[in-house]
């Protein structure tokens, strides 16, 4: 038994490669749904603008209308940038894996896991921040 086979020399059977096939095609419909979710959030979010900023104002009084909107605007533009960003992601590597698993092409496999390991770094950290705010937040009440 050899213990130092190289990661590179690995082949995908076909129980792995229809393993990774059904995972890719829900990847593809999560960043799908996720997409079309944040654009349906978005187009909400800027036309019951008045609303918003309404209920806003019971919550935080004497704060300026227009000035709360556009830091609200800026916090969702953010959020909704790195959500698209992390969706792409994901998305690329869902059609990369499943192009490559049908063409065996072991290039677009590989840059599929790639694009795969790109969404989950970031996700990552994306993480590591949001756990390090609320455990702040926390401690500041």
């Amino acid at each position: 038994m050899e213990d130092n086979q190289s990661v590179f020399e690995l082949e995908v059977d076909h129980s792995a490669s229809q393993s990774l096939s059904t995972a890719s095609g829900w990847a593809k419909f999560m960043a799908i749904f996720v997409l079309s979710a944040l654009g349906l959030m978005l187009i909400l979010f800027f036309s019951l603008n008045q609303q918003i900023m309404q209920a806003l104002a019971e919550y935080i009084p004497g704060a300026d209308e227009t000035f709360s909107f556009g830091a609200l605007a800026a916090i969702v533009g953010v959020v909704a940038v790195l959500c698209i960003v992390l969706m792409v992601f994901l998305l690329k590597a869902a059609i990369l894996i499943r192009r490559g698993i049908r063409a065996r092409n072991q290039q677009v496999f590989n840059a599929g896991l790639a694009s795969l390991k790109s969404y989950f770094t970031m996700y990552g950290v994306l993480s590591v921040i949001t756990l390090l705010l609320n455990i702040i937040s926390s401690f500041g009440k």
